[in-house]
């Protein structure tokens, strides 16, 4: 007799859909005047052109316009004829960031839960959202969103791309880092030690905003800088700038100074108390180093040879953003010089906190425990062509300020970015005026796409998209109030949910902190122990997020190990779709439609073993029965009929991560389909039954 351990019975339905789930060019060196902004004709239909500048690992706090000491004149005066946003939130890390920008999902949802996953095809990009408007797409920069030739920007709806494919690597050296798409498309070529990524980029960008011009047509261009990403590196010019200024102060005084000039311009509270030096969570690397879970060390406390290491990385970091803010003053130039600038909307933010990899040293190597205490003359090396440099969590705790943490985790220095608005034509604010009302990067699309009179698709290239989660910024453009929304975020269990100014946060495998951050918007006065009662309520509602957004795998049989018993029945109005699914690309089980005969797919260590029926599956109502042994023995029947048998290696041999998805496989497939491949149709009485 079989001996149950896991089982399923439920009647769960997907009604017609699924379950929810050529040369260098210079660069400007100041700030560009401001100018008179031109006419528009109100008897032609303009929609505007919009260009999204994103920062990479850039801190709240080290530009101008948020209180910083780096030269970023330029970002500065789109701030002054613009509006800053105090408490906007990105998604904790660069990828996850971009997807949630891109498609107004969250990352989970969009299938870029961490790191090394590409979108998926239930979400669509801004820039395929946008075409069927009349726009133009361009991207130039960072993508990370897959490298494949499905995952790329241009298969993801941009007609011109320049940039870098993957995560990061080296601002010096072109091949094999940084490609051009489509590949027969125009490409620069550059003298041997002129290659500099970020002006590379701004020299693109001019390309494809006079491309945009001359079609006619309104454009978008998606300006993503790898600055000031690992591996640092600029000129030496431009570090000479700031070496002495951070070897002279160091983190303490530049944290207190940064503090001041943030009470001056109303960005914080101005009886806000300098936070004290972060702890250095711990990770894989700083429990080799010994810096786990203690905090940033005083500047004054370290050897001078130290200090001159880590004010030069600090200043290479400096040089980096100082070098990314004169290329956003040519492509501000430009759009003047061309008579675009009016009707241009801009949008200036970073993609998450600063990075405090690994610990306040820094390393010299990736994902590596190896510093490099450069002294003397080898101390001009670094930041140059052969070094491999971060700048540590001392730093990076300065980029933040006055905020907590950084990169990875969901206090405000790892969420908080800066965010700048500038639309001369539509942005009815007051100049340089400041928001105090909450936002998240989901927000960008159902903003963008009201802007720009676009429409958001449910169906795209036959599949069911997703709805947008975020909501519009423009009522903001005008001084208007959003409405009230619960924000979450998660990345690597690092967790936060918000409603109004409570916020609920906890790092990976730790308890829930409550904070109120109308009062406490540095998160130093955590209340969750006198208010037990708002952090069940809060909780309740980031579990309830993470579940609906595949945050968290639903509660899945246990299959490690075992003999799989699987029975449903089906009502289907389409020959392809998955009917369930448990694992992924790994290891798992599903059942499916493939041209209409039902399949029964088992994959263990990355092999797919199937067994496919006879015939297609009869119309109407059917039911499916199918069986792993633990000999590995498959079969699978239709509606009682004899089975078709096959064989696997044997059961799968540890519990996969995916969870249990019925009416589609929601994330990575288990199957011969590209998920999540839904069923346009019906699937009942789910048991699924483990054991011998």
């Amino acid at each position: 007799m079989t001996k149950t351990t896991s089982q399923w019975t439920k009647g769960l339905m997907a009604a017609f859909g699924c379950i929810a789930l050529i040369g260098f060019s210079g660069c400007a060196t100041n700030a560009i005047p401001a100018e008179k902004p031109q006419t528009i004709d109100a008897s032609k239909a303009q929609h505007p052109n919009v260009l999204i500048i994103l920062a990479d690992d850039m801190g709240w706090s080290d530009i101008g316009c948020y209180g910083g000491e780096i030269s970023t004149p330029n970002i500065d005066a789109l701030a002054k004829d613009g509006l800053r946003f105090t408490q906007f939130y990105n998604s904790a890390r660069c990828c996850p960031s971009r997807a949630a920008l891109l498609t107004g999902l969250n990352p989970h949802q969009a299938g870029v839960p961490d790191m090394g996953t590409p979108l998926n095809n239930r979400c669509v990009t801004l820039a395929e959202a946008l075409k069927p408007a009349g726009y133009h797409t361009y991207m130039v920069g960072k993508w990370h969103l897959g490298e494949g030739s499905r995952d790329s920007p241009t298969a993801r709806g941009f007609e011109e791309f320049y940039g870098m494919p993957g995560g990061f690597n080296t601002y010096w050296k072109e091949d094999p880092y940084y490609t051009r798409l489509p590949a027969d498309h125009a490409k620069r070529v550059y003298k041997p030690g002129d290659f500099y990524s970020t002006n590379v980029f701004g020299d693109y960008a001019l390309d494809f905003m006079n491309q945009g011009q001359k079609s006619g047509g309104p454009w978008m261009m998606y300006l993503a800088f790898n600055a000031a990403h690992f591996p640092l590196g600029a000129p030496e010019d431009a570090i000479e700038k700031y070496e002495a200024m951070y070897r002279t102060k160091g983190w303490d005084a530049i944290r207190a100074e940064r503090l001041a000039r943030q009470k001056a311009l109303g960005l914080v509270p101005t009886d806000l108390k300098l936070t004290p030096r972060s702890v250095v969570p711990k990770n894989f690397i700083n429990v080799q180093t010994g810096w786990a879970d203690k905090d940033n060390p005083a500047w004054d406390s370290l050897p001078e040879d130290r200090r001159a290491d880590l004010a030069r990385r600090m200043a290479v970091y400096a040089a980096a953003i100082d070098i990314m803010d004169r290329n956003i003053g040519r492509v501000v130039a430009h759009l003047k010089e061309t008579g675009q600038w009016n009707n241009t909307l801009i949008f200036f933010l970073s993609d998450n906190g600063a990075c405090a990899e690994w610990d306040p040293y820094g390393f010299d190597q990736l994902d590596s425990p190896k510093n490099i205490l450069h002294t003397g003359d080898a101390l001009k090396t670094v930041g140059g062509p052969d070094s491999y440099i971060s700048y540590g969590s001392g730093w990076a705790n300065a980029s933040n300020t006055p905020w907590r943490l950084y990169k990875h985790y969901t206090q405000e220095g790892g969420i908080r970015t800066p965010m700048i608005v500038h639309w001369p034509a539509g942005l009815k604010a007051k100049s340089g005026s400041t928001t105090d009302q909450p936002g998240y990067i989901t927000d960008f699309m159902p903003t963008i796409l009201k802007a720009c009179g676009a429409s958001y698709p449910k169906e795209y290239k036959g599949s069911d998209i997703l709805p947008m989660e975020g909501e519009s910024l423009l009522p903001t453009f005008t001084g208007a109030k959003l409405p009230s929304r619960t924000l979450c975020v998660e990345h690597e269990g690092n967790r936060m949910v918000r409603e109004q100014n409570w916020k609920l946060v906890a790092l990976a495998n730790k308890p829930w902190e409550l904070y109120d951050l109308s009062k406490d918007p540095s998160e130093m006065n955590d209340l969750a122990a006198s208010d037990p009662k708002r952090v069940q309520t809060m909780g309740d509602a980031w579990e309830a997020w993470a579940e609906r957004c595949n945050v968290v795998p639903k509660s899945s049989p246990q299959i490690a190990g075992k003999p799989i018993d699987i029975r449903c029945d089906v009502t289907t109005q389409s020959s392809d779709g998955v009917i369930l699914a448990q694992g992924g690309d790994q290891r798992g089980y599903a059942l499916y439609l493939k041209a209409g005969k039902p399949v029964f797919a088992v994959r263990e260590a990355g092999k797919l073993y199937a067994v496919t029926a006879s015939d297609a599956a009869p119309k109407g109502k059917f039911s499916l029965e199918a069986h792993l042994e633990a000999s590995g023995a498959m079969t699978l029947s239709v509606n009682g009929a004899a089975p078709v048998r096959g064989t696997a290696p044997g059961v799968i041999a540890t519990q996969p991560q995916d969870g249990l998805s019925i009416g589609e496989d929601a994330q990575s497939s288990v199957g011969d389909y590209t998920g999540p491949n839904p069923l346009k149709g019906k699937v009942e009485n789910v048991k699924v039954t483990t054991g011998k």
